[in-house]
């Protein structure tokens, strides 16, 4: 009975996200699902399916450039009125409890507003769905399908065979390479050849802490100074001097324009020179030097204006990746870092997060900010508000994320922080209880005297944003970093 139970469970799922994916593209499918729903005759699935496309439009307006308020407000009272209200035009049948709930939250209204409203439309919604998708099979069942397989050797196969025999000839030559006795002095090229250290340094590295990067040693202050320290004794120190210079700069306050002309012209005097970045032992390569120079409009530009942001954040990536595959291993490989790690009653497994890992979260940032999308999957926002809400899992949840470093536990605590926030608004609470709690959210994880003052994984432009346009923004205020957050830890 159980296994039965699962299964079905299971099945309704995977319709679910089927389903899901097929409502997302329905405006660019000529409105199919719509059309079935309406020619079924069905007032229910037709009001449901309206709600669901008008609920997205809600949606929408807190991704827009500008969000404005009246705007959101006005809207999720008319799709209260149209839909939820006990008499609404278009009711389709949501419980008492549920609409309680709405109007209990309606002001100010927040993004998440609708949520049970929308996972109870798509639970009825999920009925014609399952009839139109087996409608489909049946019909193509009744075509007769038949299988033709032709080889061609053409131009292109040719081409690519060529190259496959290539590729096992070279990595055939590389495999008796490492195997011959005094292949050390052979080495193939590598990514890090530039460096002699830097070749497979990695592999002497204790598997505890292969996934140590310099984010990880930020974290453990007091291995810094030993950091520094190794580095001054190779004659190295200058890449960490210069990526702690253009972190210092890069926090501080575009308002402090006096400030930051100043550090900028250190940094571009010390650090972006032929002496170092643009000479012949510089951590980039020369087609990295010459997408800076680009970047930043030619070397005197580069030395007389104020750095930009795109240029710090690029010259940075290129010193710390410089650092973590030739200096890094290095250091953690030392006796001496292996004795203090010993000596420490717990084991530190903050800065265990592989680069794998933290390639695919870099990467699906970037692709979510250049769609202007944070996250794709209702069903991902719906799972993670719940296990954010349920005291059991959440705790189990913020157990986990500090485990895996950065400041992914501190996301969850400011996302936990917000939603208390918002049930403050929504309790109408006074005006100085309110501003109270900002100020507490802001102290704690924005402007924070432990540095660095930003403890959340949010742009420092958007920490800015927060901190200028406080008593603008209204209940809003948390809106976008709060976003932020959420797809660090999804």
């Amino acid at each position: 009975m159980f296994h039965q139970s699962f299964h079905r469970s299971l099945l309704c799922s995977r319709r679910m996200q089927k389903m899901l994916q097929a409502l997302y593209v329905e405006s660019r499918a000529g409105l199919y699902f719509t059309h079935f729903c309406e020619q079924s005759g069905n007032q229910l699935w037709v009001n449901a399916i309206y709600f669901w496309t008008d609920l997205q439009h809600y949606h929408e307006l807190f991704y827009q450039d500008g969000l404005d308020p009246y705007r959101v407000q006005r809207e999720a009272q008319l799709l209260y009125s149209t839909y939820l209200f006990s008499s609404a035009r278009r009711s389709f049948g949501v419980e008492e409890e549920i609409r309680r709930k709405v109007y209990d939250r309606l002001m100010p209204a927040f993004e998440e507003l609708f949520d049970g409203v929308e996972e109870y439309t798509l639970n009825i919604l999920l009925e014609p769905w399952t009839l139109l998708v087996n409608r489909d099979k049946e019909s193509f069942q009744q075509v007769c399908v038949q299988e033709e397989v032709r080889c061609i050797e053409s131009q292109e196969y040719r081409e690519l065979l060529s190259l496959c025999e290539e590729s096992e000839r070279q990595l055939k030559w590389e495999k008796q390479c490492v195997s011959m006795p005094f292949s050390s002095s052979i080495t193939p090229c590598s990514p890090f050849s530039k460096d002699p250290h830097a070749s497979d340094s990695w592999s002497s590295v204790s598997p505890n802490y292969q996934g140590y990067r310099l984010g990880s040693l930020l974290r453990h202050r007091h291995e810094i100074g030993h950091f520094m320290s190794f580095l001054q004794n190779q004659d190295a120190s200058i890449h960490l001097t210069c990526w702690l210079d253009l972190e210092q700069y890069r926090r501080t306050p575009q308002k402090d324009k006096a400030i930051r002309q100043k550090r900028s012209s250190l940094i571009a005097k010390k650090y972006l020179n032929r002496e170092y970045f643009f000479g012949s032992d510089s951590p980039a390569t020369t087609e990295q030097q010459n997408d800076i120079l680009r970047l930043a409009g030619g070397l005197e530009r580069l030395k007389l204006d104020c750095l930009s942001n795109p240029v710090v954040v690029e010259v940075q990536d290129i010193v710390r990746n410089h650092i973590e595959k030739t200096w890094l291993p290095l250091f953690l490989s030392t006796a001496e870092f292996t004795e203090r790690q010993r000596h420490k009653p717990k084991l530190q497994a903050a800065g265990r997060l592989s680069e794998h890992v933290y390639r695919r979260r870099r990467t699906r940032r970037e692709a979510w900010k250049a769609e202007g999308l944070w996250m794709t999957s209702f069903k991902e926002i719906l799972l993670f508000r719940r296990i954010l809400l349920n005291p059991v899992t959440c705790q189990q949840f913020q157990l986990f994320v500090s485990l895996k470093g950065d400041f992914l536990e501190n996301d969850v605590l400011f996302w936990l922080e917000v939603q208390r926030y918002k049930d403050l608004c929504h309790s109408h609470s006074d005006e100085a209880t309110i501003q109270r709690k900002i100020s507490t959210i802001i102290s704690c994880f924005i402007n924070s005297s432990m540095p660095p003052a930003l403890q959340i994984d949010i742009p420092p432009e958007q920490a800015q944003h927060i901190l200028e346009k406080r008593c603008e923004l209204g209940p809003y205020i948390f809106r976008e970093a709060q976003v932020l957050c959420s797809s660090a830890c999804v």
